[in-house]
């Protein structure tokens, strides 16, 4: 079944681009992503990836199949055109323009930086230099440094390509925490924005390969400095043969396939549908809410195949609250959200609809590391891009 689903997949993005012409379309990223993921985890580099059963591949196809129908079915709708709502901030009855927003938001990065250094007593890059006992997981203000981290990869991914000096600002932060997530979420909708913004030009093909190249380098270098090289060796386990595989290739591997380890674990220890809602509301729950209510889902195995890889595709949740109806449902509203953007982002110009379709290609994109949609720091960018371009009345380029 497994070359079924890669065969679907093929047929998807060939039939899209016959139709639409555009390599940035939701079905066209979809598909090439669960083909690219899929194909690699086939190879089964590592000991610790099973066979996928029978059943995991049955929920990966339905879900691929009801996204790809779903978009065909959609490429009949004509959509009415939409402006971004406004979210007016008042200072003195006057409306704040767009740079003055830039500002005051770059501005709150600062003041939060600064306020969660002191409170955590430093931060990942000083305590990794001076071999202190803390980590990352040690830094930051619970329920606030998910948002800050959102605003932070939003104006760092509006910014990276414009002229502005901010981008250093943005840069800087995402380095000296140390965060990959957020170095990596900030790089891909700017590319993905850029790419939309810009007239294509033949020297732009240059610049994202090499933009890919330092992107390889720097998941490696972090992730060596963050773990140690030698753990990763150890906790890679790696079938004879593919010992000397490149560290920089392991990393990536690992996060791009391994989530599916894990999917393919919890499949086979529950068959979903327990937790009835739960467990998608309480990704979204600020963590001290959480703390206070001791809310919990019924159901909460631990299935992750190895403590050291944590990412676990963008079904569990989905899979343990509705089952296999959630699986076709998720699959369906990816379309629907694809569709309706997509269509958006090829009649305008607009920055904002660019920028929130960037945050969706990037979530589609990511579609094997988690689920980015109930992930806080990723969806709350869509608050922070309606406030600023709400009201931008210079958009079209």
């Amino acid at each position: 079944m497994e070359y079924i689903i890669l065969i679907v997949c093929i047929l998807g993005i060939i039939l899209d681009y016959i139709k639409n012409k555009k390599i940035y379309s939701p079905v066209i990223v979809f598909n090439t992503i669960f083909f690219v993921t899929l194909g690699l985890y086939l190879f089964r580099f590592s000991y610790l990836q099973q066979v996928l059963s029978e059943k995991t591949k049955l929920l990966f196809l339905v879900h691929i199949m009801a996204f790809n129908i779903t978009s065909y079915l959609c490429s009949f709708i004509k959509f009415k055109t939409i402006k971004l709502p406004k979210l007016n901030l008042k200072l003195k009855k006057k409306k704040i323009s767009f740079e003055k927003k830039l500002a005051i938001a770059r501005g709150i990065v600062i003041l939060i930086f600064l306020i969660e250094v002191l409170y955590s007593g430093g931060f990942p890059l000083l305590w990794k230099i001076t071999n202190s006992t803390k980590t990352y997981f040690d830094y930051g203000i619970p329920s606030v440094h998910g948002a800050f981290n959102g605003l932070v990869i939003c104006l760092g991914a509006y910014t990276l390509f414009k002229k502005r000096k901010d981008k250093f600002l943005y840069l800087g932060i995402g380095i000296l925490i140390i965060s990959r997530q957020v170095l990596m979420s900030m790089m891909l909708e700017a590319i993905i924005f850029n790419f939309l913004s810009t007239k294509f030009e033949k020297k732009q093909i240059k610049k994202y390969l090499i933009l890919g190249i330092i992107f390889v380098c720097m998941f490696n270098v972090i992730g060596n400095f963050r773990s140690g090289k030698d753990t990763m060796n150890h906790v890679f386990q790696p079938r004879e043969g593919y010992e000397k595989m490149p560290d920089s290739l392991k990393w990536i591997y690992s996060y791009m396939t391994f989530s599916i380890s894990n999917f393919n674990n919890l499949v086979s220890i529950t068959d979903g549908n327990i937790n009835h809602g739960a467990s998608m509301a309480l990704t979204l729950v600020p963590t001290v809410f959480l703390e206070i209510v001791h809310i919990e889902p019924k159901y909460n195995p631990n299935y992750l195949i190895s403590p050291n890889y944590n990412t676990n595709t963008s079904f569990p949740e989905i899979y343990l609250d509705f089952g296999i109806y959630g699986i076709i449902g998720y699959g369906i509203f990816l379309a629907l959200l694809g569709s309706f953007l997509f269509k958006r982002v090829s009649m305008s110009a607009l920055e904002g609809i660019q920028l929130i379709y960037a945050v969706y290609i990037h979530n589609i994109l990511l579609l094997f590391f988690s689920n980015m949609f109930l992930y806080l720091p990723v969806i709350i960018q869509i608050v922070y891009i309606i406030w600023l371009f709400g009201e931008k009345k210079d958009e079209k380029q």
